[in-house]
């Protein structure tokens, strides 16, 4: 037991989702924690300090224009990971294109600078790439989800905190560089070759960790697609695993004993014994119901989830087939979406407006508070990420999960953010002080109850097969693209408006 890790193999999986979580966000990070050479970027592009900006409303508004064309690309292209072409396509293809193609926009980013192109030009190659990286983000998210959808609940927080810390990560190191630099053209071009630089090659690193995760122990364990790479070598080896004959052991450790696989039994069954998760009888409903512990109210909206007796001749189901022995991609193309999704839905619904709110304020209401100040965008944003990545780790501790009414509650507390943020900007807050604490508080609950939604769903205990939680995931990922989508949109018809 190595701090409360069973081997070096679980360990080095949660430190893999750790830096995917970290490079999830990273191209976004990298560009909203570097605003003075953002909002300075055309001259950089034109090689010339003593540039007019073409289009001012546009470079004035970088940021938001990124936010918008980045998670509007999101949006639209994550829904795309539910089709079955998409399902077709596994975990190690996944993590390349995205990882890749969220590769190409910070290095693009990086060298346009070193060759000098018009503004129209650089306009143009920063929204390509920008869309590019976006399809990228939300398969990169959604394939994040898809792996820890089957470990158990502090993988899935492993990502989370690895996003916010993600944040604090970009944020310091800009700080330094900016602290420990001069302040002159030149200089600020340095700083950014060698800060997109260390963003790259955390990205690197976290894609040679998801690729290496194909030899992990624990991961063959825990994830269909690598469990069945294991299963064809060790056939081509002439290893004779009797699988097969062997019960199954349970995805978590906490499922309910009526959760687990169990072998069916009967005449119908009497030929093929399939290890799968059964419906519970009337009779040990009845039984449950008795002493209190029935969850039937809850689960009859998602009768569709259960599992059914497998009848002679019948077509295996998503619901009673043993899907742990199927790759993640075939999970995947054998679970129907929408039953999930009627379990789900408070925290689909939470997720959407959590993030809504925070993505609506973060970057492009942050700025206007005092575009003057070369610090302050800087430091507001590194607050924020620090309470993100503290509410993310907080939610790690699992005496601290809410229920989901409680979850919702808290949710819609948080758009009281969004009247504060107006107060600052037209000075009816005066001074930075009182952004400072707003943006932090942001960031902490942001991360806190962000993180809770995303985890609290694909464990929800009404979802029965691998599968499942695969899907779960996925689903919970389309809803925090809805919400950033909306409010990217609803800020860029904002601020026009504002200072």
């Amino acid at each position: 037991m190595i701090c409360n890790f069973s081997s070096m193999a679980e360990l080095y999986v949660y430190a893999t989702c750790v830096f995917l979580g970290i490079s999830m966000l990273m191209p976004l990070n990298a560009l909203a924690s570097a605003p003075a050479y953002m909002l300075d970027y055309y001259k950089y592009a034109t090689r010339n300090p003593n540039a007019k900006p073409n289009i001012p409303i546009f470079w004035n508004n970088i940021l938001t224009f990124y936010n918008v064309a980045s998670v509007v690309t999101q949006a639209l292209v994550g829904p795309t990971v539910l089709t079955p072409w998409a399902r077709k396509l596994s975990l190690t293809f996944r993590f390349v294109m995205a990882l890749t193609l969220m590769m190409v926009e910070v290095f693009v980013i990086l060298v346009i600078p070193a060759g000098g192109v018009s503004q129209v030009g650089a306009i143009v190659a920063f929204f390509i790439v920008t869309v590019l990286a976006g399809i990228g983000k939300s398969y990169l998210e959604a394939t994040c989800y898809a792996l820890v959808g089957t470990m158990p609940p502090k993988f899935m927080t492993a990502v989370m905190f690895g996003c916010g810390f993600s944040g604090v990560i970009a944020s310091v190191l800009q700080c330094i560089i900016k602290a420990s630099m001069k302040d002159t053209y030149e200089s600020v071009l340095h700083q950014a070759y060698l800060y997109f630089s260390l963003a790259l090659g955390f990205m690197a690193l976290a894609l040679g960790m998801a690729l290496s995760l194909r030899f992990n122990s624990y991961a063959q364990e825990k994830v269909g697609e690598f469990r069945a790479i294991k299963k064809a070598k060790d056939a081509a080896a002439g290893l004779n695993l009797e699988e097969s004959t062997e019960p199954i052991q349970p995805v978590l450790d906490d499922t309910p004993s009526s959760s687990r696989h169990q072998p069916f039994k009967g005449d119908m069954a009497a030929n093929t014994e399939v290890y799968g998760h059964i419906i519970e009888e009337g009779s040990e409903r009845a039984r449950r119901k008795a002493e209190g512990v029935d969850d039937s109210d809850e689960a009859s909206e998602c009768d569709d989830v259960q599992a059914v007796a497998h009848q002679v001749g019948d077509a295996p189901s998503e619901s009673n087939a043993d899907d742990r022995n199927l790759t993640t991609s075939e999970q995947l193309l054998r679970t129907r979406a929408w039953p999930v999704a009627k379990c789900i839905w408070p925290l689909m619904i939470a997720c959407f407006f959590n993030f809504f709110v925070s993505l609506l304020i973060l970057p492009s209401l942050i700025i206007p508070v005092d575009r003057t100040d070369k610090w302050f965008a800087t430091i507001a944003i590194l607050l924020y990420n620090c309470g993100d990545a503290t509410g993310r780790w907080f939610s790690s501790v699992k005496f601290l999960w809410p229920t989901r009414k409680v979850l919702l509650i808290c949710i819609a507390c948080r758009f009281v953010f969004i009247p504060l943020t107006f107060l600052c900007i037209f000075r009816y807050i005066p001074g930075h002080a009182a952004p400072y604490v707003f943006f932090a508080l942001l960031g902490l609950t942001n991360g806190f109850f962000g993180a809770m939604s995303m985890v609290l769903g694909p464990i929800d205990k009404r979802l029965r097969t691998e599968g499942q939680r695969v899907m779960a995931g996925q689903l919970m990922g389309v809803s925090l693209l809805a919400g950033a989508s909306v409010s990217a949109m609803l800020a860029l018809a904002i601020v026009p408006f504002l200072p």
